[in-house]
């Protein structure tokens, strides 16, 4: 996963690295400044003016800032699966790294298989039994423990349903950034018009039209 990372940011930096004349055009193309940015936020901006895309660099700067986040986060959550599976290992005598997401619940409700399926039986849930065989049976050394599990649990599946949002953001922030890419592109040579008002010394007065063209 890492190792991603490490070749993705390589990837950026040739990207930006690139001599001007093989990115730059005298009159940049929109289309080109758009699909720029929509791959890699702030590249569009780059390629209309390498000397002033510091719009682009805050788009850039953005999506390392949410990729550093997403990854940071898989590895926080991945710690913590791997604390909670250590512990019902040993506290509770059984192996769930392969178990099912109702048979991890049940193991933090109860303290026993038994109690569990003896609550199915008195509520007649015939349906939610779990066999009584050595591999699903489990006994908690103490309700300390399964409130700890319960907890890093908890903790786990609120930091993986984060995730879906950075990814959220990271597709606003290349649709920001392309739309804005394409409208520099597009206004980057259109003339400017100036009208600047002007006074002689003999009292006549008017205004000076000035068009700038932009190459």
């Amino acid at each position: 996963m890492y190792r991603l990372v490490i070749i993705g940011c390589f990837v950026l930096c040739s990207l930006f690295t690139l001599p001007d004349d093989a990115v730059a055009q005298n009159d940049p193309d929109p289309r080109g400044a758009f699909l720029r940015s929509l791959a890699v936020p702030g590249w569009g901006h780059h390629y209309v003016d390498s000397n002033n895309w510091n719009r682009g660099k805050a788009h850039l700067g953005a999506e390392l800032s949410m990729i550093a986040g997403y990854f940071g986060l898989r590895a926080r959550a991945s710690n913590i699966e791997n604390q909670y599976l250590t512990l019902v290992n040993l506290r509770a005598g059984i192996d769930i790294t392969n178990r099912g997401r109702t048979f991890q619940l049940a193991i933090g409700d109860y303290n026993t298989l038994q109690e569990y399926n003896d609550f199915q039986l008195r509520s007649r849930n015939w349906n939610r039994l779990i066999d009584d065989e050595p591999e699903n049976r489990w006994n908690w050394a103490s309700e300390r423990d399964r409130i700890r599990y319960n907890e890093l649990r908890s903790d786990r599946d609120r930091i993986r349903n984060q995730l879906p949002a950075i990814i959220g953001l990271m597709a606003v922030n290349r649709v920001v950034s392309a739309v804005s890419a394409f409208n520099r592109a597009r206004d980057i040579n259109t003339p400017e018009l100036t009208i600047t008002p002007f006074n002689t010394d003999n009292g006549e007065s008017g205004v000076v039209a000035t068009l700038t063209l932009r190459f």
